[in-house]
């Protein structure tokens, strides 16, 4: 049925399309068709009136003659103009020489007239009226030329005439202008809708497309989301509700995906006591709201910050795991809040690794110590021997070994410095000191290795005595540290600056230098275990990369915190701000592998 239905619409599509927009030939028919009538007629019924066989053959031919015109025209495809519309004027003149010659005024022809007419009124203009008025009457009163009547009743009826073709045909203009409009309205509104459905069909292909590709990355997210099992990465609302749980977080915490997504707190994974070092002090806990070392940890991911720290989580059955913990902002495409993302990596093979490393190191240097002890017991022993003295060459062969001994001892110190720090055996004995002295005395010991490099070296210090309560051995070690360091990569004709300011409840002790820098890229890593800058490799100076981790754990163990500012060819300067008052006699244990 749906198929003969689209058969016979296309079918009447194909036969509108002619009647839509006629050829000249196809409104020439019907008067062609008519006046080929009348003239069988004519010639075929002996009853019918001729009055002038001529004018009606003229009027025959001229209609003839329009047809062919009419048939030309068609064919050429001109289907408007001046030129067609003379075919149904020279009509008129045909009738009229038809009409006077079968009679007049009396001729059973006349009306044919009308058709003519209506070709001529349904062109678009207003003028046709008058055309077809002007041509009508002409038309009309043809006979009245040839034979004028003598009843003024049949010259009334040759006036009256002209006037009803003339209103039949404003009439006729009137429709067919109003028919036009309605066409062109109905035409713009296809066009529009047509376009309409275009348009739609694209975004319809578009949100296709759009959907396969959401298809395909939702697809892809999952697959990725499914295989990540090294690490728990969880997502979670406003309020620290959990409403993401990976696989790798089953596997780490020990809970089920469905378990977890039922209105659990993601803060039930950290024990209080961890959370406790994060909130500010003198905060409580309300009931029923979320910890507030858990929401000074989201506060700081709203501002923009990644958070990125150590800690033990909790699984679900209560035991601890040291894990690393990220938290980051949750966002949408617009950047609106939906949350918090934590990602949670375990730490066990790490933290085991670092104390079987840090077990090795303090073995070692305790091994390697005994044995250069007596090293250099023995070499001063040989040395200050009264009744063995040595030759001057000896003595200097001794000096060389003593001279690297002790930097091995230096060294090995370290080591177990550094081993007793990540171990938490790093006791400060703090006593109130004088900053300002001290930093004096470190400048002046290093006074004459600076002046050796061509360095000046100099300390900016109040007047003043400036009090705090640290470990001075311990605080003089990180001056000497930097000092040290500051005169090495600094070359001759720099100047080295140390300097004590009083800023907020702190103490900053600073050195500054004129040195090589370091690069931008590399001063995250400076507080690295053995690490050393591609400035200190490429100029060869010498260091194993302890100082500034040593230095760092220093300032730390004393509450304090560590800076740098430093551009390569320019200089470097390192802060240490120490805190007038001690936070706390806790030990403090501070992690290197960060």
């Amino acid at each position: 049925m749906r198929t003969t239905a689209l058969v016979q619409a296309s079918v009447e599509r194909g036969w509108r399309r002619y009647f839509d927009d006629p050829t000249p030939l196809m409104k020439q028919a019907p008067t062609a068709v008519a006046v080929a009538v009348a003239a069988v007629l004519v010639a075929s019924l002996p009853g019918f009136i001729v009055t002038y066989l001529d004018a009606v053959i003229v009027g025959v031919s001229l209609v003839a003659v329009m047809t062919v015109m009419a048939a030309v025209l068609s064919a050429r495809g001109v289907y408007d103009g001046w030129v067609v519309l003379l075919i149904p004027v020279i009509d008129l003149l045909g009738i009229g020489a038809l009409r006077a010659g079968t009679g007049g005024a009396t001729s059973m022809l006349g009306s044919l007239v009308l058709l003519p007419v209506i070709w001529i009124a349904a062109a678009p203009g207003f003028r046709q009226v008058f055309i077809v008025a002007g041509f009508t009457s002409i038309a009309l009163l043809m006979p009245y030329l040839v034979d004028p009547p003598h009843d003024p009743v049949e010259w009334l009826r040759g006036i009256i005439g002209p006037l009803v073709f003339a209103t039949v045909g404003a009439i006729v203009n009137e429709m067919s202008r109003l028919q036009r409009l309605r066409t062109s309205q109905a035409e713009a509104l296809v066009a529009e809708r047509t376009a309409a459905l275009v348009a739609n069909q694209a975004m319809l292909e578009k949100l296709s497309a759009s959907e396969q590709q959401y298809r395909a990355l939702s697809e892809t997210f999952t697959s990725v989301w499914n295989s990540i099992t090294g690490q728990a990465v969880i997502v979670t609302d406003s309020e620290g509700t959990i409403s993401a749980w990976n696989p790798g977080a089953v596997r780490l915490l020990g809970m089920s995906e469905h378990e977890a997504l039922d209105e659990v707190r993601v803060e039930r994974f950290f024990p209080s006591s961890v959370l406790r070092q994060f909130a500010p002090a003198g905060t409580e806990r309300a009931a029923d709201q979320m910890h507030p070392g858990l929401r000074a940890l989201f506060d700081e991911a709203d501002a923009g910050l990644t958070v990125d720290t150590r800690v033990d989580v909790s699984t679900a059955g209560g035991s601890p795991v040291p894990a690393r913990v990220t938290v980051t902002s949750h966002q949408d495409s617009h950047g609106s809040q939906h949350g918090y993302l934590l990602v949670i990596t375990d730490e066990t093979r790490a933290v085991e690794v670092a104390r079987m490393k840090d077990q090795f190191v303090g073995m070692i240097s305790h091994e390697l110590r005994t044995p250069l002890s007596a090293i250099i017991g023995f070499l001063d022993l040989l040395q200050n021997d009264p009744a063995q003295p040595l030759t001057t060459d000896q003595q200097e062969f001794v000096d060389i070994i003593e001279r690297n001994a002790q930097r091995l001892l230096n060294l090995v110190g370290d080591l177990l410095f550094t081993a007793q720090v990540d171990s938490g055996r790093f006791p400060l004995e703090r006593r109130d000191t004088d900053v300002v002295d001290l930093v004096r005395v470190a400048v002046a010991s290093s006074g004459p290795h600076a002046h050796r490099e061509g360095i000046e070296i100099t300390a900016e210090v109040p007047d003043a005595p400036v009090w705090i309560s640290v470990d001075s051995g311990r605080i003089g070690q990180a001056v000497d540290n930097l000092l040290s360091n500051a005169i090495k990569f600094t070359g001759d004709g720099g100047r080295v600056t140390a300097s004590v300011r009083e800023i907020d409840g702190h103490v900053e002790l600073s050195v500054r230098d004129t040195g090589v820098g370091i690069p931008e890229d590399e001063q995250g890593m400076l507080f690295t275990r053995f690490f050393r800058a591609s400035t200190a490799t490429r100029n060869a100076v010498p260091g194993v990369g302890l100082g500034l981790t040593i230095t760092r754990a220093i300032v730390l163990a004393h509450g304090g915190s560590m800076e740098v500012t430093s551009r390569e060819g320019v200089g470097t300067e390192f802060r240490m701000l120490l805190p007038t008052t001690p936070r706390t006699e806790v030990v403090q244990v501070v992690d290197y592998r960060e």
